[in-house]
């Protein structure tokens, strides 16, 4: 099994968030969890690769997540709306 790592970056970013996109993430991040122990990806969750080792998911219509996969594990990078995420994209090439 793949070790998660937070980084500070995925740390800051949550900051902002209300506590209902805090509750709707945490929901979000229990349905990863599940998805790595059983290999089965709830419909909800919208889990797709969106670079050669970038990830992301749903946390809900409007939040996403970032996941950099390395090795054995999985770094959460980011958690924020479409754009912040372009912006990481744009950035990180």
């Amino acid at each position: 099994m793949k070790k998660i790592v937070i980084l500070p970056s995925f740390e800051r970013s949550i900051r902002r968030f209300t506590p209902a996109e805090k509750d709707r993430l945490v929901a979000a991040l229990e349905k990863f969890n599940d998805f790595l122990v059983t290999d089965r990806i709830s419909s909800g969750l919208g889990f797709k690769k969106i670079g050669t080792d970038i990830f992301e998911f749903r946390i809900d219509i409007r939040l996403r997540v970032i996941v950099k996969d390395e090795d054995d594990t999985l770094y959460m990078v980011l958690a924020g709306s479409h754009e912040d995420i372009k912006r990481y994209l744009k950035d990180f090439r």
